[in-house]
């Protein structure tokens, strides 16, 4: 019984496609944006909802970084509640921040994120994960 579970899980992980970090935005300011869900612990194994990766790939500081939209589709219950970051992001870092969410469900989720910042920027970016009750799997 437990070597089937373990099974199912390695087949249904080996399904989602992960794009951990996408670019999407155009920038004049010297801000640039990689968005991406975070793989926690380590492992990607969390119970305490959604991490988000906001890296400055720019060359000036992202100032008062903010989660503006985060989409969940999938079999997904999902009670998002407000993300008020707003920290600075030098270049070449990487904020790790919760949009302080719970979510529960069962099956494969996928998750897209917006984020700005005072500079004007926007970045966006897309990640896929497995989600067994109230546990995130995100590889």
């Amino acid at each position: 019984m437990k070597k089937n579970t373990i099974v199912i899980l390695l087949i249904l992980t080996s399904i989602v496609v992960v794009p951990v970090f996408s670019a999407d935005q155009s920038t004049d300011s010297g801000v640039e944006f990689e968005v991406g869900l975070y793989p926690s612990v380590g492992n990607g194994l969390t119970m305490q909802g959604l991490e988000i990766a906001v890296k400055n790939i720019g060359d000036t500081t992202a100032h008062n970084v903010t989660l503006i939209d985060l989409n969940i589709e999938g079999n997904v219950l999902y009670n998002n509640r407000e993300a008020a970051w707003y920290r600075d992001v030098e270049p070449g870092h990487t904020l790790i921040n919760s949009p302080y969410s719970l979510l529960l469900g069962f099956g494969i989720f996928k998750a897209t994120i917006t984020v700005t910042c005072d500079e004007g920027i926007t970045g966006t970016g897309t990640g896929n994960g497995l989600i067994l009750g109230a546990l995130i799997l995100v590889p």
